[in-house]
């Protein structure tokens, strides 16, 4: 049985607060759907723009446009070229952004990418979430759990 890629988003300690990804898990060296979940605004406020920074090894991310809202897609030259199932990949992915859309507070939404996931089996892999919110207001999903240290308060995608 091959070991599974893990893709967790780890809750955040407000309750109800945090976004998740789904699913939970990959397989390694495969391409794989991932929806970021985000269950409602910051303070009431809709949420206007997500952005997602995607690890190392991810050298395939094709984010699946929202009507609405506007996609940004930074690459980052890799330092050597990898095969991407389709002739050689240069380059990959490095942020996605989903803005300038509306989310109400009330509202859940997902933002979708299908990506390649690395073939390294067994390995963690880091995706720091910016959730942006009208008025200002934003919330970073970026801080790291370390052995025997209470769960984050705001836990990057994992």
């Amino acid at each position: 049985m091959r070991k599974l890629l893990a893709l967790l988003l780890l809750a955040s300690a407000p309750a109800g607060a945090h976004v998740t990804i789904d699913p939970p898990e990959a397989a390694p060296n495969s391409f794989q759907r991932i929806a970021f979940r985000v269950p409602h605004g910051c303070a009431g406020q809709p949420t206007i723009a997500i952005e997602v920074t995607l690890p190392e090894g991810i050298t395939s991310a094709r984010p699946s446009p929202k009507p609405g809202w506007e996609l940004t897609v930074r690459m980052r030259p890799l330092e050597r070229p990898v095969s991407g199932g389709h002739g050689l990949v240069r380059e990959a992915p490095s942020f996605i952004a989903w803005s300038g859309g509306n989310l109400p507070d009330p509202f859940f939404e997902e933002f979708v990418m299908m990506i390649r996931t690395p073939n390294r089996p067994g390995e963690t892999l880091l995706f720091p979430v910016a959730q942006l919110c009208a008025g200002g207001a934003r919330h970073d999903w970026v801080e790291v759990a370390t052995a025997g240290q209470a769960r984050p308060r705001s836990p990057a995608p994992t």
